[in-house]
């Protein structure tokens, strides 16, 4: 499928001139209500492409384990520490008649040991124990293990790979575009609060509202809105600047630093420019102005900013708010110093995709900041309402089948790389088959 050819050229300055060839047409809507674009997707994209499934610290001990539900892949996958500290990852179907192995979402376990007949692996997947084993007929239990998938860590976030040999390792995979964010403190921050639904709506269609701050005036008025610098002449947030990959892309936004979603340094540290946030925000919004009096300086690590990786405000902006990172295909990381989001929005079928939304904060040492953070965990719960307020009635239109194609302004650099991404994998993945296949 090929976008709109009625192209123009891209004045120079707009971030679109950066990439000439993504062109500025329209992008075509069959992607997002195409039952059949989605099994293509799911055979050459996340079928071979490293997803993120969670953290290594959601499993710090020996025999600590968690499923990840891929339904995209057809599969579910058990993500287990070993003895040796490593991670494993490995399907979750018994050799022997191919029960479910693991039933828990997650727990600790001296091995994994099937429920029907009792059949046991280590933590490496390797079959250990068959009972009446002399039944069998000269069963060789090396061979039947479970089956493990490819699985690596980039920075305490665990990847799995459905393809036996990946064709690139996962740090070949992050390294062009985010190798200049590694060394960001993530260990330094934990899961605050975390939500899950199930949106009706396609994944690239959700994931879209998260890449592109065209929508903060209108969608996001009753909550972050005064996030927006109305100080200049410059309507809504426009990108400071736009980085695409091959798949991956990075957007970096500045803004009204004065308010509390807009402060970076909110509640990592103390100072005129806590106070002078805490004046400003008093007048608008008072009770996010009270959380943020309970929480200043309350956090238990500071993190200045000519500490983080050049990659983060990689354009040194004074009115920095933060940075979008879109990880191919469906993973969104939101880079702040004091605080990040992780969000995955991962299919389910051409019009359903389960959204997985975590927000990581420092520790919080006083009663005031655990307030901060309540204060947070509803604000940002409410952004969260608002963004999905539109999903489900942007797929009951598109499906009507009255537009053909969607209209993408400069602001909106990162859904056009977007499509030119899925295109561009779909294309690779379809010319090596037909390859395979001669």
């Amino acid at each position: 499928m090929q976008e709109n050819t009625n192209n123009i050229p891209a004045p120079e300055g707009s971030v679109t001139a950066k990439y000439p060839e993504l062109g500025s047409g329209l992008i075509p809507v069959e992607p997002y209500i195409s039952p059949e674009y989605f099994e293509r997707e799911k055979k050459h994209i996340f079928k071979k492409t490293w997803l993120h499934v969670g953290r290594a610290d959601q499993i710090p001990k020996a025999g600590d384990y968690f499923v990840a539900d891929l339904e995209v892949c057809d599969t579910q996958i058990i993500v287990v520490r070993n003895r040796q500290g490593e991670i494993r990852a490995m399907h979750n179907v018994c050799s022997h008649r191919l029960n479910e192995i693991v039933y828990d979402k997650r727990g600790n376990t001296r091995k994994l040991f099937c429920k029907f007949h009792g059949w046991a692996y280590d933590l490496d997947g390797n079959l250990t124990g068959v009972p009446e084993e002399n039944s069998f007929f000269n069963l060789d239990k090396s061979k039947f293990g479970l089956t493990r998938v490819a699985c690596e860590v980039w920075q305490g976030f665990i990847f799995v790979n459905m393809e036996p040999n990946p064709a690139q390792s996962l740090e070949e995979f992050m390294k062009p575009v985010y190798g200049s964010i590694e060394g960001y403190p993530w260990d330094k921050l934990k899961e605050g609060f975390r939500w899950t639904s199930v949106v009706n709506c396609n994944w690239k269609l959700a994931l879209d509202a998260f890449q592109e701050a065209y929508h903060v005036a209108y969608v996001h008025g009753n909550s972050i809105a005064d996030a927006i610098d109305r100080s200049t002449s410059v309507e809504g947030m426009p990108p400071l600047d736009v980085i695409c990959g091959d798949v991956h892309r990075r957007l970096s936004l500045a803004g009204n630093q004065k308010s509390v979603y807009g402060n970076p340094k909110a509640v990592t540290e103390g100072g005129a420019a806590a106070q002078q946030a805490l004046s400003d925000a008093a007048n608008a919004r008072p009770i996010a102005a009270a959380a943020l009096r309970a929480g200043v300086g309350s956090a238990k690590e500071q993190f200045p900013l000519d500490a983080l990786p050049e990659g983060v405000n990689w354009t040194k902006s004074p009115n920095w708010l933060f940075d979008m990172n879109v990880i191919f295909p469906d993973f969104y990381v939101s880079l702040r110093p004091n605080y990040f989001q992780a969000y995955t929005f991962r299919p389910v079928s051409h019009d359903k995709t389960m959204v997985d939304a975590r927000v990581f904060y420092a520790e919080m040492t006083t009663a005031g900041g655990r307030f901060f953070l309540e204060y947070m965990k509803v604000a940002l719960r409410d952004v969260l309402l608002e963004d999905f307020s539109t999903l489900e009635r942007t797929q009951r239109a598109a499906q009507t089948g009255v537009k053909k194609h969607m209209i993408v302004q400069d602001r909106e650099l990162m859904v056009r790389h977007a499509y030119h991404a899925v295109e561009r994998m779909l294309a690779r993945g379809e010319a090596q088959e037909a390859a395979s296949n001669q």
